[in-house]
């Protein structure tokens, strides 16, 4: 049985809305789980699991049956579906009353349900939010009602405020495999057993590293796991070494090649350490042109000799304030940024 683990999707989510280098972030949210179902029907699936959070918000009704036709598309697959944090049960929401196509299963329970499909001698046990947080650690409590069938359960949670499980007790349960969603920094938790599959496409920048789904070959008794790189942009960082021979050229320059390395059409979180030659500066606009830079944070310190400097200056305005500094053996971060920060308004 070949099955795709998909979570977090968060179509509707907008990220980076307003940045100039992406026109439409959300647009390829939805293009990404688009390509997602055709992969879907050219592997031939058997089953496509999608465990939580497919909507950012509550989903709206044309959106639903955007996604309905994309699933209508799937000649072979059968969908498993379970409403997570961000598009949990809400009373008024679409979910409660949407007529799926169908291949499709969408599990409304609150507690866990089974659904039984005897031709592919499979169990698929799940539940949905129904609000925001749910404390309660429901899937330590379940064991497998039939060892005889292929048991795959579908959850979302993993943390204090959301459904947090305990792997000891996953692994005693008797399923063969064990679907999460919620946390975005995938995994398998237990080798071929217990996967977080992440999620599809980066919501935010904390979202760092690849992103895609996870396919699974499942018989009984046995179970292969593999992870799909499929996210259109990640995000990643970048740190430049930078020395006090470096101009702000040089360094674009080193930038520029890091970008050329891992890919122009990613999405960059840059820091800048090391020592500074005294008269540079860096700012966030310089960089921005060399891709798409997020977010910046130059954490270079210029290079001063600070005795000689105190020497030179011990009698002026700028010596006294230094002194103060210079009287501690070592000087915390925001100490440095304060002493460099004088001495620059000093016109050194």
């Amino acid at each position: 049985m070949k099955v795709i683990h998909i979570a977090d999707i968060h179509l509707g989510a907008e990220p980076e809305k307003g940045a100039k280098w992406v026109k439409d972030r959300g647009r390829e949210i939805w293009e990404t789980f688009e390509r997602a179902i055709t992969y879907t029907e050219k592997v031939q699936a058997d089953v496509l699991l999608i465990a939580g959070d497919m909507f950012h918000r509550q989903p709206l009704l044309r959106e639903l049956k955007e996604v309905d036709y994309l699933f209508s598309t799937l000649t072979k697959t059968r969908v498993m579906i379970i409403a997570g944090n961000h598009d949990y049960m809400k009373q008024d929401s679409y979910y409660r009353s949407f007529l799926w196509c169908k291949n499709v299963s969408f599990f409304k329970s609150p507690g866990i349900e089974r659904k039984d499909f005897p031709d592919l001698n499979l169990s698929v046990y799940g539940g949905s939010y129904y609000d925001r947080e749910d404390i309660e650690p429901v899937y330590n409590q379940i064991t497998v009602a039939d060892e005889k069938k292929v048991n795959i359960l579908l959850g979302h949670g993993g943390d204090a405020g959301h459904r947090p499980y305990d792997i000891e007790k996953l692994k005693a349960s008797g399923f063969d495999y064990i679907a999460f969603g919620h946390i975005h920094m995938g995994g398998e938790l237990v080798k071929n057993k217990v996967v977080q599959a992440g999620c599809l496409e980066p919501a935010d920048r904390s979202d760092s590293g690849a992103k895609g789904f996870y396919e699974v070959e499942i018989s009984k008794g046995k179970v292969q796991v593999k992870f799909v790189p499929f996210a259109r942009r990640i995000y990643l960082p970048i740190e430049i070494a930078v020395t006090p021979e470096d101009t702000v050229m040089s360094v674009r320059q080193k930038v520029r090649e890091e970008i050329e390395t891992f890919g122009s059409q990613n999405m960059y979180s840059l820091r800048l350490v090391g020592q500074r030659d005294q008269v540079m500066q860096f700012s966030f606009e310089e960089f921005q042109k060399e891709g798409n830079i997020c977010s910046f944070d130059d954490k270079t310190q210029p290079d001063y000799n600070l005795q000689e400097l105190y020497q030179a200056n011990k009698n002026n305005v700028l010596g006294w304030y230094m002194k103060e500094f210079l009287k501690k053996e070592t000087l915390n971060e925001i100490e440095r940024q304060a002493l460099h920060y004088g001495i620059r308004a000093f016109d050194v």
